[in-house]
């Protein structure tokens, strides 16, 4: 009987992809809109954050750490100033970009070495 994997972690192999779609939108949103880089910088650190809590609770740490991992994106959209659509594009494909590098970093942290001698 295999074990499949469990569903958070199956996004890990996606987000490479992840990451190249979010910095595109994030690229375009500065280039034709305005720089917010304040805002970017407060949701790729918030994505790396939520992304870390719930790889602990998809890892069986616990289900506290599914509750803050999926409250944290409220929290900084109550927290941010969000007076332009660029402030609300920065946030939200900051957001995922930082998501998605915490899950790749914890893939090629998580690699098992193929071979050897």
């Amino acid at each position: 009987m295999s074990k499949q994997p469990h569903v958070g972690l199956s996004l890990v192999t996606k987000a490479p992809v992840g990451m190249l779609i979010t910095a595109v939108i994030a690229i375009i949103a500065n280039i034709l809109l305005e720089l917010n880089i304040v805002t970017l910088g407060y949701a790729v650190a918030g994505g790396i954050v939520s992304a870390v809590l719930l790889l602990a609770y998809w890892l069986g740490k616990g289900g506290l750490f599914f509750i803050l991992g999926v409250s944290l994106p409220l929290l900084l959209v109550l927290f941010t100033p969000l007076a332009t659509i660029t402030a609300l594009l920065n946030l939200i494909s900051g957001f995922f970009f930082g998501f998605c590098a915490a899950l790749f970093i914890y893939r090629l942290v998580s690699a098992k070495p193929s071979g050897g001698s």
